[in-house]
């Protein structure tokens, strides 16, 4: 008995069942809020670096460590915080680096950004 004619019956049917089933078109209305103005507006940034010599600069002026906890201090007492833009020269000391990070963790600034790392990566290096 030949059963082939059976099986395209059965595979019409099958394809005539899988194109009468309704997509279901899922449609969420959502209220999306508006650009914020304030996200186009320049925000202030400070440049810390850390020199090889463990000298600290903030935005290019030499600070003592004292001095930097004062600055720290009065920028986090900002209204609007200013990013902290931190780039520690190449061979600058980690102890040197990780004492600036601890003084702006604790002067609670949470607006910290690392810059300038992308210069020290090598590709293929041997």
């Amino acid at each position: 008995m030949n059963i082939t004619p059976l099986i395209d019956v059965l595979l019409v049917l099958l394809v005539m069942l899988i194109l009468s089933i309704p997509i279901a078109a899922h449609r969420l209305d959502v209220d999306l809020p508006g650009p914020d103005p304030r996200a186009l507006t320049d925000y202030e940034a400070v440049a810390l670096v850390v020199q090889q010599n463990g000298a600290v600069l903030w935005n290019g002026e030499a600070v003592s460590h004292g001095e930097l906890d004062t600055r720290l201090a009065a920028a986090a007492a900002q209204p609007e915080m200013p990013v902290i833009r931190f780039e520690p020269e190449a061979n600058a000391s980690y102890e040197a680096s990780v004492n600036v990070i601890n003084a702006v963790a604790d002067a609670k600034l949470d607006k910290f950004a690392f810059v300038g790392n992308e210069r020290y990566r090598e590709f293929g290096a041997d």
